[in-house]
């Protein structure tokens, strides 16, 4: 298997860390936030307080030509400080989100630890590190930018003031 580990950071200015994570725990909004990357997703179990155990079948399509599809698992939660998930499928790993509230808004960290299970991508993935890496990032920039405008719209808020990624 082709191993990846990522780390992404994100910042929000001019928000609570609890808007921050009751966007990050509500699965099902992720096409509606993220649109760029989530195609799908189906909540196959609803898990617990605040998504604990919540089981999510998705469809995940970037920049580049290939779609995975994966089932994660909210296997620990930390409202509002965070939770971490279990991938299964074409993405096999681990995801922990971090959220710490600090002057005047909240840093959001992800470390996404995972190994490619779609064999012809796990095939290519050594000539094409790079460029999946490039694609992930791409991804996370858009999914800071989605976060930033579903707070706004939660809030009732139409125009892009307020609360702002760095």
């Amino acid at each position: 298997m082709q191993h990846y580990d990522f780390l992404t950071s994100w910042r929000f200015e001019g928000c609570r860390i609890t808007e921050v994570a009751d966007v990050l725990e509500d699965t099902a909004a992720l096409p509606r936030w993220w649109p760029e990357l989530f195609q799908e997703v189906e909540i196959v179990e609803p898990g617990g307080t605040h998504a604990l155990g919540q089981v999510a079948r998705c469809t995940c399509r970037a920049r580049l030509p290939y779609t995975l599809h994966f089932t994660y698992t909210v296997t620990e939660e930390r409202y509002p400080n965070g939770s971490t998930l279990r991938s299964t499928g074409d993405l096999i790993g681990t995801g922990i989100w971090r959220l710490d509230e600090r002057g005047g808004g909240v840093d959001v960290e992800y470390s996404w630890r995972v190994d490619l299970e779609k064999p012809w991508l796990r095939a290519i993935s050594p000539l094409l590190r790079p460029l999946l890496a490039w694609n992930h990032e791409w991804s996370m920039r858009k999914g800071e930018v989605g976060l930033a405008r579903e707070i706004l719209r939660r809030r009732g808020v139409a125009e892009r003031s307020g609360v702002q990624p760095r």
